[in-house]
């Protein structure tokens, strides 16, 4: 029997029938999965939605972007708890992300050992984990990962082959919370329904209900707190109007997409795309794939259209449901190729996996990020010089969510209001330039600068192409568009604001 795919389920991954050995086996390898996330824990944020998401735990004010549409309600309100437990708001949801990076272990086996058998499902999962995207983005606050392991769960109930009315209604609340964590994922959730629904008629209105009251409860609670629906429509309007109008700047293909960035290189997203498409062909003949793929393919076909068609296919984090949803066929493609050889080659990709990436984690773990960094030297510069920090507008998330960790009495002024000519630029001898390297454009010439970068190759190729190269220019000297105003500051932050 699949054990319960929740962490008070059964601790026997490999299903040995001497239960101690088995026990043993599977709290090892839960122990190699918590060292694992340990190691890739970051020091401090490096995304701007990190910044978001931290800033929206301090202050949840979902009409000033805190956090930005569709406002993730769940994931905010799970960061919210942890951080009133201690936690510090920035690494309340890396913390979150980390621990349900440990627990995808148990509902992806749980998943993959309806139609595998549970040695190659546990090798799904572990192969899964070991990915360089799933591995180095599990500890920072992004919602992908939680998300991805409750619809995984949601999936791992619905395709059980005894299928109850309590486990199906169990896979819908999961499935309410990957929605409410990341909306997102409504499709993908609508997706598997349709098909598990047709399957299990008599308990639709079970699971329609057990869906529909989280979720809706979830909307309503996020409703007051925006004190109505105006506010979340007229926010919903602007944030769509400014996403999908840099949709077509997106890069779109294979070589530079997402799925490429988070398995290491385009030519391992080839050898797996090729033994996903032999796995499935082999679960196809065999007819055991007919329990599980309306369900799962339910799922992963309107999460590849939200990817390519709504979002950004370049970021890699959008592929950890992806590549989740598609390691139990890779490796039973591994197993077809190899054949007795499958379990050894395996384990060999999961030690070279680990050989070339521990490295690069240990430097990254240590880091402070790029952008956290400079920021932190630009507002320490213009304190003790009594000047003004002119940032990147890009950075605005990190200041924002700076301001409300730890305020600070140096006003900040934003780059685009200069460029706009709205507004003056500081004299040279009181301005502190922070930047992303598109700011040179803005600097005509600086006494003194600093930069601050990253130097781990996988954190590069793993990253949206940002905040990875920050400056910070001394006494800088700022150009700007004629007809600057010479009024008040527009766009500054300054303490308590």
């Amino acid at each position: 029997m699949v054990p319960l795919p929740h962490p008070l389920g059964s601790l026997r991954l490999f299903g040995l029938e001497e239960r101690s050995r088995d026990v043993v086996l599977s709290a090892g390898l839960v122990g190699l999965v918590v060292v694992s996330r340990l190691v890739a824990f970051p020091a401090s944020i490096w995304e701007q939605d990190e910044a978001i998401f931290a800033g929206a735990v301090v202050r949840f004010d979902p009409t000033d972007n805190l956090p930005h549409p569709p406002w993730f309600p769940l994931w905010i309100a799970v960061g919210r708890l942890v951080h009133a437990l201690g936690v510090a708001p920035e690494s309340s949801l890396q913390l979150t992300s980390a621990v349900v990076s440990v627990w995808i272990l148990f509902p992806l086996t749980a998943l993959w050992a309806a139609v595998l058998p549970r040695r190659l499902a546990v090798w799904a999962a572990v192969v899964f984990l070991v990915l360089p995207g799933p591995w180095l983005l599990s500890g920072r606050a992004f919602c992908g990962t939680t998300a991805t392991a409750l619809l995984v769960t949601a999936l791992a109930f619905w395709c059980r082959a005894e299928h109850r009315s309590s486990w199906l209604c169990a896979g819908a609340i999961a499935a309410a919370g990957a929605v409410l964590v990341r909306p997102h994922f409504v499709p993908a959730v609508l997706g598997a329904m349709l098909f598990i629904g047709m399957r299990n008629r008599g308990d639709r209105l079970k699971m329609t209900v057990a869906i529909v009251i989280p979720v809706v409860a979830g909307v309503a609670v996020l409703i007051w707190l925006s004190g109505g629906v105006e506010p979340l429509v007229s926010a919903l309007r602007a944030h769509a109007e400014y996403h999908f109008t840099r949709l077509d700047q997106a890069e779109r293909g294979f070589v530079g997409s997402g799925f490429a960035k988070a398995l290491g290189h385009p030519a391992g997203a080839l050898i797996w795309t090729g033994l996903f498409l032999a796995g499935l062909g082999r679960l196809v003949r065999s007819g055991t794939w007919a329990s599980v793929s309306p369900v799962v393919l339910g799922a992963l076909v309107p999460l590849l259209v939200v990817i390519h068609g709504l979002s950004n296919p370049a970021h890699a984090r959008y592929a950890i449901p992806m590549l989740a949803l598609t390691s139990g066929p890779v490796v039973l493609g591994t197993q077809a190729v190899f054949r007795r050889w499958a379990e050894p080659v395996m384990a060999v990709g999961v030690c070279a996996a680990a050989l070339l990436i521990v490295p690069q984690l240990v430097a990254y773990r240590s880091m402070t990020s790029p952008p956290i960094a400079a920021i932190s030297e630009a507002l320490d510069q213009a304190g003790r010089l009594d000047a003004v920090v002119v940032a990147d507008r890009r950075l605005h998330a990190f200041f924002v969510l700076r301001r409300l960790v730890r305020p600070t009495p140096v006003p900040i002024l934003f780059d685009h209001m200069i460029e706009l000519g709205h507004v003056r630029p500081p004299p040279p001898a009181r301005t502190v330039y922070v930047f992303d390297h598109v700011g040179e454009n803005l600097m005509v010439s600086a006494a003194r600068q600093e930069t601050f970068d990253c130097s781990v190759p996988l954190v590069r190729t793993l990253a949206q192409g940002r905040f990875l190269d920050l400056h910070v220019a001394i006494g800088a000297s700022l150009g700007s568009k004629p007809g600057w105003s010479a009024g008040e500051h527009h766009g500054s932050l300054r303490a308590g604001e």
